[in-house]
C-alpha cells in the first residue's frame, strides 16, 4: 500500500497560503485543493492590536455597567445635552484629589466678587470662568464654557445632588443653545454662581424663583 504523506498543511496557518496538497512516497501529488481564505480578525490582525482592542472593549463595557449601577436615576431634562463624556485619560477632563467640603469652602470665599463677562480670575469672573477656576485649583480640568462643561461628568438626578455638583440653566433662549449658565451646588437646595454684572457672585435657591424655571440638568465631576 502506497504511503501517503501530507506536506504544506501548516503553511496555510503560518504563511497564509491557500494551496493544500497531499503527495505519495514517490513525490507525486495525489491530491490538491485550493482553500478559500476567510477573514478572521483574530487571525489576520496583529496579535497585540487585537488584544488591546478586546481589552479596551471590555473596559468600556465595565465602565457602562458601573455608571448604570451608580446612577440608577439619570436626569433627562428637556434641552439638556444628551452627549455625556466621562473623564478621559491623558489629555482631557480628569478627576483630581479633592473633596466637596474644601471646594465649597473655597467657592464661598469668592462670594460677593465681581462679575466680568469673559472673566476667568478673582479680579472678575463670568459663570463658567468661575467654575473652571475653582475646579482647576482642586485638580480638576474643565472646559471653558457652560455648554462645554455640561457635556462632561455623570448626569445626576436633581433629587440626588451633592455638594460640588454642577447645575446648568437655560437663561437666554435667544442664544439658541441648550445651556447658557452654570453654578456649583452647595447643599440645602442652593447653588453659588457668578450671576450677573449687577449681582456678582451670589448664592441662589435652586428649587424656587427664576433659576428653578430655567434649570435643565446637573453633572457630577468630583470623585465620589
Amino acid at each position: 500500500m502506497q504511503k501517503i504523506f501530507i506536506f504544506l498543511f501548516f503553511s496555510i496557518i503560518v504563511f497564509g497560503a491557500n494551496l493544500f496538497t497531499v503527495s505519495g512516497s514517490s513525490g507525486d501529488v495525489a491530491y490538491k485543493r485550493i482553500i478559500k481564505h476567510k477573514d478572521n480578525p483574530a487571525l489576520t490582525q496583529n496579535t497585540k492590536e487585537y488584544s488591546y482592542q478586546a481589552f479596551y472593549n471590555e473596559l468600556q463595557q465595565q465602565k457602562i455597567l458601573a455608571m448604570k449601577a451608580e446612577m440608577p436615576n439619570i436626569q433627562k431634562g428637556q434641552g439638556f445635552p444628551k452627549t455625556s463624556k466621562t473623564y478621559q485619560a491623558n489629555n482631557s477632563y480628569c478627576i483630581g484629589n479633592t473633596n466637596q467640603n474644601s471646594l465649597i469652602e473655597d467657592a464661598k470665599n469668592h462670594k460677593g466678587g465681581r462679575y466680568v463677562w469673559g472673566g476667568t480670575n478673582p479680579k472678575g469672573f463670568d459663570c463658567s470662568g468661575y467654575v473652571q477656576y475653582l475646579y482647576s485649583k482642586h485638580g480638576i480640568k474643565l472646559p471653558r464654557t457652560a455648554l462645554a462643561q455640561s457635556k462632561v461628568g455623570l448626569p445626576i438626578d436633581p433629587n440626588y445632588l451633592k455638594q460640588g455638583d454642577l447645575v446648568f440653566f437655560l437663561t437666554d433662549k435667544k442664544r439658541k443653545i441648550p445651556v447658557t449658565h452654570v453654578g456649583i451646588y452647595v447643599g440645602n437646595g442652593q447653588f453659588i454662581h457668578a450671576a450677573s454684572k449687577d449681582r456678582g457672585i451670589i448664592i441662589s435657591p435652586l428649587n424656587s424663583g427664576s433659576y428653578a424655571d430655567t434649570f435643565v440638568g446637573a453633572k457630577r465631576v468630583l470623585p465620589s
